[in-house]
């Protein structure tokens, strides 16, 4: 079980992350470069946070014995800031398959460092459920945390732009409602699958999380899952009309419902070792 400190520190590596397949999700060549730019810059400085934060933790590592699991994680993550560099540079240039290269790297390095990262969390043996249901946790949550991210931004972007096509606004918006429902559906079958055939320490965390920290528990669903849901219909029937000022307000809202949500979410994560 790690602290609150390390289980927060994803959250900054979750949003960059999951905000590059979010741009993944765009049509590149629809959307002006400068979207890329101010959107990316904004990802790249929360990745730039995260790896600040966490670069204490592998300094102190490095004083003592370093895990092959630690070195992983120093690696990739240190080869997403680096790739992310890149792609940052390739924005001011008209290299498009540096760029591309760069983009792939970025989201590839980074989703390897995320599933080292995992493993630090759970204790579980390598043939486990646990083994399954951690890294697609963590995923999911940055694929959630990047599409309301990106959602918020391209909805700025639309107050710049006001001749751009719906279309790159709806996609977005459809990749935020897709993460939101798959981590419902993910938490539904985790849960009890944890419970009938996870080891005794995942038994044991599910039975303290409900028990001792079930207010938590609750708040946080309510907070990143419930709310989010219902602002997600009243942000696509702004989109219908269309109101592009008033989906953008109300992403804002959502992206501070999943915030919070994902925040409580780390401090279960440190309290349980459970990625709920």
């Amino acid at each position: 079980m790690q602290g609150f400190s390390s289980s927060f520190l994803i959250f900054f590596y979750q949003i960059a992350l999951g905000g590059m397949f979010a741009l993944a999700g765009t049509p590149f060549h629809e959307i002006e470069r400068g979207f890329y730019k101010s959107t990316a810059g904004v990802l790249y400085f929360i990745a730039l946070l995260g790896f600040f934060g966490k670069s204490v933790f592998y300094l102190h590592a490095f004083s003592q014995t370093v895990s092959p699991g630690l070195g992983f994680e120093i690696f990739f993550h240190s080869a997403f800031i680096t790739a992310f560099t890149a792609y940052m540079i390739s924005l001011w240039g008209e290299r498009q398959v540096f760029r591309a290269r760069s983009f792939a790297a970025t989201v590839l390095t980074g989703l390897a460092g995320l599933l080292c990262t995992t493993a630090s969390f759970s204790s579980a043996p390598l043939l486990s459920v646990e083994t399954v249901i951690y890294p697609v946790a963590f995923f999911l949550s940055s694929l959630l945390l990047g599409g309301v991210t990106v959602g918020m931004l391209i909805g700025h972007w639309y107050l710049i732009d006001t001749g751009q096509s719906l279309e790159p606004f709806i996609r977005i918006y459809k990749f935020f409602i897709y993460a939101l429902a798959a981590q419902w559906l993910f938490y539904l079958i985790a849960a009890p699958l944890l419970y009938l055939a996870g080891n005794a320490d995942s038994i044991t965390a599910l039975d303290r999380l409900w028990q001792r920290h079930s207010t938590l528990l609750v708040t946080r669903l309510m907070a990143g899952q419930i709310a989010p849901l219902i602002l997600s219909w009243m942000i696509w029937r702004t989109l219908k009309i269309p109101h592009t000022m008033a989906a953008t307000g109300l992403f804002y809202i959502a992206l501070l419902g999943v915030f919070v949500g994902e925040i409580l979410g780390r401090q279960i994560l440190a309290l349980t070792a459970l990625p709920f």
